[in-house]
């Protein structure tokens, strides 16, 4: 089975005729041309999309090959939204966000639901429509619930930044290079004068990133590590403390 989904722009809605339409031309165009499929409208989230279930085995017997091409399918995207005259969005190789991965997009097809990482990257691209500074952007996200922290340079300049939601924080730069410090200013328009944000930035923010907060490299995920450091002194400083109680010599209390 394969279980592709496609999606419009907030602004951009379909009758379910022309929803039925796109996907089967969708799946003709990726092989799918003899074979069973549903295909189901959801508009429980802000943005109107279809989810697709496909058979991979054709009418005839033949299967049709299970390695999903997702350049061709973007390709076959984007020539939909030519004939449909739907607003055309960049292929991933063009984007200054990362696209989602394997496993959020089985994610979406089997729940509906957008990882936190897509989460956070509609997130801004919401909140810097509406933000002309960098603090103004970090207030909008905290009355999100969406937590912003910098790391800085020794020299006491801004190195980067990374967004947390749900408690999963991720650096800008596994969002897309239009989430880091310095792309949310060249490709989001995001204003930064160090002269006059430097200081508020520091009173929004919690204390900075230092040697107590580590990346995952597999996930770009932040991973917390003081606790567990805390812990291992505190089992320490236990383990002295139960060796200094002991007798210096066991065998004559015994004889008492």
């Amino acid at each position: 089975m394969q279980r592709p989904s496609l999606s419009l722009p907030h602004s951009e809605h379909l009758e379910n005729d022309i929803w039925h339409e796109i996907a089967k031309k969708y799946l003709q165009a990726m092989g799918f041309d003899m074979n069973q499929y549903a295909v189901v409208r959801h508009r429980d989230r802000d943005h109107d999309h279809a989810h697709i279930v496909a058979s991979r085995v054709r009418l005839d017997g033949t299967t049709v090959s299970d390695s999903w091409d997702y350049r061709r399918s973007e390709e076959v995207i984007r020539q939909l939204e030519r004939d449909y005259g739907l607003r055309s969005l960049h292929s991933s190789h063009e984007k200054d966000n990362r696209s989602p991965t394997t496993g959020e997009r089985r994610l979406l097809a089997r729940t509906g639901e957008e990882s936190v990482r897509v989460q956070l990257q509609r997130s801004l691209d919401q909140a810097t429509q509406n933000s002309a500074t960098l603090p103004q952007l970090v207030e909008q996200l905290q009355q999100q619930g969406i937590r912003v922290r910098v790391s800085y340079h020794q020299t006491g300049e801004i190195k980067g930044i990374s967004y947390e939601s749900n408690g999963i924080a991720f650096s800008g730069t596994h969002l897309g290079k239009a989430y880091t410090f310095i792309g949310l200013q060249k490709y989001r328009g995001v204003n930064y004068d160090s002269s006059k944000d430097a200081e508020l930035i520091r009173t929004l923010i919690e204390p900075p990133i230092h040697s107590s907060t580590k990346m995952n490299s597999s996930s770009g995920a932040l991973v917390h590590v003081s606790n567990i450091e805390e812990n291992q002194r505190n089992e320490h400083v236990a383990k002295d403390c139960q060796k200094s109680k002991l007798p210096k010599h066991p065998q004559r209390e015994l004889e008492l």
